[in-house]
């Protein structure tokens, strides 16, 4: 099952393109339960996971465990700068075009990534926020039009790779094009597919991520 949301066990994702975790596997692990992530030891395409935070809660020490800042903090975080800084990898805000999720608007979005994600060291990749697929891009402050406005307002940040969400009842082809739409909208930054699911029937699901998860 492929429904990303907190609330899920244990989900893969996984990072396209260029800039993936690991040139083993590209493929990883969202969850709640460190445990039920933890039966994937030994499976040479799963290398990585996050569970929309830190620290990693048990996850096993064989998958890299990447580290979340959900959404833009109060005040200073130095939990999150020791953290974030030791990591190969971090995550940005989790769906700040979403209401019901982090819930920013592009300009504050900005603010806030130089101060929590431009001042950590060189060698930490960071990935941009992770938007939805809500109107394709076409609102301003949904989707891919969110990224555009965080990325016009965060002129001289280090972005090195973009995560990005997708939920729809659609066909492959639909998907992989949307996806193609994302490389170049991030400005031909790799892509991490961080959360997605064929909302359809279980079956249509199967067949979906066999055709897509190559």
């Amino acid at each position: 099952m492929i429904h990303i949301r907190p609330f899920r066990s244990v989900i893969l994702v996984a990072a396209f393109a260029a800039g993936a975790v690991s040139a083993q596997g590209k493929r990883g692990l969202n969850y709640n339960n460190a445990t039920w992530a933890n039966y994937f030891q030994g499976y040479p395409q799963v290398t990585w996971g996050y569970n929309w935070g830190w620290p990693s809660n048990g996850l096993a020490s064989s998958f890299e465990f990447v580290p979340m800042l959900w959404g833009v903090p109060s005040g200073a975080d130095p939990d999150w700068v020791t953290v974030a800084s030791a990591a190969s990898h971090v995550l940005g805000y989790n769906e700040p075009d979403l209401g019901s999720q982090a819930n920013i608007i592009p300009s504050v979005a900005a603010a806030g990534w130089q101060m929590y994600f431009d001042a950590l060291p060189a060698n930490v990749q960071l990935g941009a926020p992770a938007v939805t697929n809500s109107g394709y891009g076409v609102l301003p402050y949904q989707g891919l039009g969110w990224l555009d406005s965080f990325l016009a307002d965060c002129t001289g940040c280090k972005i090195d790779f973009v995560p990005v969400h997708w939920y729809d009842n659609a066909s492959v082809t639909t998907f992989q094009n949307y996806l193609i739409e994302c490389h170049t909208r991030a400005q031909g930054k790799p892509i991490w597919v961080t959360e997605f699911m064929l909302q359809d029937s279980e079956a249509n699901q199967i067949a979906f991520l066999e055709a897509v998860m190559p």
